[in-house]
């Protein structure tokens, strides 16, 4: 059986499906262990999450075997963010709970078995997600928080003057630039990462946790809309129903997660219906294959 989606989530919850809709091989660890990020690439899907002070990590090819590991975090370097550039992963985070410098860092796995150490980036905010494309890496994080790398994560340089009222919820790459998305319906663009568009809203309570480019258009998901576009720049705006707080987009279908444990499908990212519905949170989900 093949797995082409990966929810995982609370209590180290990992289950899998082939299609968005069935689900199967559920999969728990200890109290406490929290799997945060899921992606995929080099023919595995790869997790990060935490429990305790450490750093916890699982990968799997079927859905039925996982491979764990754990790394010490010493109660500062915590992963809150993962990707895959196309070579390796990237785990990236901090410490979220502090005052001051969060400490952010970034580390690297070919296999999402065996992590670098943890290198410190510059910067007092932590970066949470991130995206590839044309050659780049471009983070959003913490209090309006963009940067971008162009060396595979080692440096990092940050987009100037931003604005905490401008942080970005979520970023992806399609058609040669960079979308993100954020609170009251908050879209930007940017080509190289620094340089930004001005922010542009939706209506207030509009939160956009979501976005992902599904092809041939961004699809920024939010509570009580769903914005279209096909460059970054011109927005269609569609009501939804029950949409979810996190989503991916493959095989056809947009895949999302909602409080507590529910999995939702939908075929056009307004409609949601749930498919799925587990003990614990479910935190992230991912495509592959």
């Amino acid at each position: 059986m093949s797995i082409r989606f990966v929810a995982v989530g609370q209590d180290g919850l990992r289950l899998c499906s082939e299609d968005g809709a069935k689900w199967f091989a559920p999969q728990t660890g200890k109290e406490g262990e929290t799997y945060r990020a899921v992606t995929f690439g080099n023919g595995a899907f790869v997790v990060v999450g935490t429990y305790g002070g450490e750093n916890i990590f699982a990968t799997t090819t079927d859905g039925q075997s996982w491979k764990t590991g754990k790394k010490e975090a010493k109660y500062v370097k915590y992963f809150r963010g993962l990707g895959f550039d196309g070579k390796q992963f990237l785990g990236i985070g901090g410490d979220p709970g502090s005052v001051g410098s969060s400490s952010p860092f970034v580390s690297t796995s070919t296999n999402g078995e065996s992590w670098s150490d943890y290198t410190s980036i510059p910067g007092k905010q932590i970066i949470r997600r991130l995206a590839f494309g044309k050659g780049m890496i471009v983070g959003v994080g913490d209090r309006g928080r963009r940067s971008a790398s162009n060396d595979g994560g080692k440096t990092w340089q940050d987009s100037p003057n931003t604005k905490a009222i401008d942080t970005l919820a979520d970023v992806c790459f399609g058609r040669d630039c960079f979308v993100g998305v954020g609170l009251n319906g908050l879209r930007m663009r940017t080509t190289d990462g620094l340089t930004w568009s001005e922010p542009v809203r939706g209506e207030e309570g509009e939160h956009l946790n979501t976005v992902v480019w599904n092809g041939s258009q961004f699809v920024a998901i939010g509570f009580g809309a769903t914005y279209f576009s096909p460059d970054g720049t011109q927005w269609v705006r569609k009501p939804n129903q029950s949409a979810p707080l996190t989503a991916c987009f493959g095989g056809g279908v947009y895949l999302g997660t909602q409080w507590k444990g529910r999995l939702l499908l939908s075929r056009d990212a307004v409609t949601w219906a749930e498919v799925h519905k587990a003990e614990q949170h479910i935190e992230a989900v991912c495509f592959g294959g």
